[in-house]
């Protein structure tokens, strides 16, 4: 199975090729998308991390990031369901704020349990300009 997804800002096009998905860089926000899933990953607990979609890879550079392929969610997530994702992920005062966002494109399933497909909202959030 092959499928492409041309359809991010950041990342794009996202190659998925049976049980991988590469997702490629198209600007620095993209970039730093990559470096930072591939890190968070790797440095949180086991309960976290089962929230999370496997990540195998990265380039030095985050020009390609290599994960895990998972079934993608066809309806956004209910309140509920994202209530208690953020509650599992457990915020502690002084980190990143919550990775992820409730958009069925950055959810799916991955081994009989719902992972975020998309969890770099943090890497990018803090350069945007502030609201007037």
């Amino acid at each position: 199975m092959i499928s492409i997804s041309k359809a991010g800002s950041m990342r794009s096009p996202v190659i998925v090729v049976g049980r991988f998905a590469f997702k490629f860089a198209r600007n620095a926000r993209g970039r730093a998308s990559n470096l930072y899933e591939a890190k968070l990953y790797r440095s949180v607990n086991a309960t976290r991390r089962a929230l999370l979609c496997p990540v195998l890879w990265v380039s030095g550079r985050g020009f390609v990031l290599i994960m895990r392929a998972a079934m993608p969610l066809t309806e956004m997530m209910s309140m509920e369901q994202y209530l208690a994702v953020d509650e599992a992920w457990d915020y502690v005062p002084g980190e990143d704020s919550s990775p992820f966002e409730p958009k069925a494109c950055d959810w799916g399933w991955f081994e009989g349990r719902m992972v975020a497909l998309d969890y770099s909202t943090p890497a990018w959030k803090s350069d945007e300009p502030a609201a007037p």
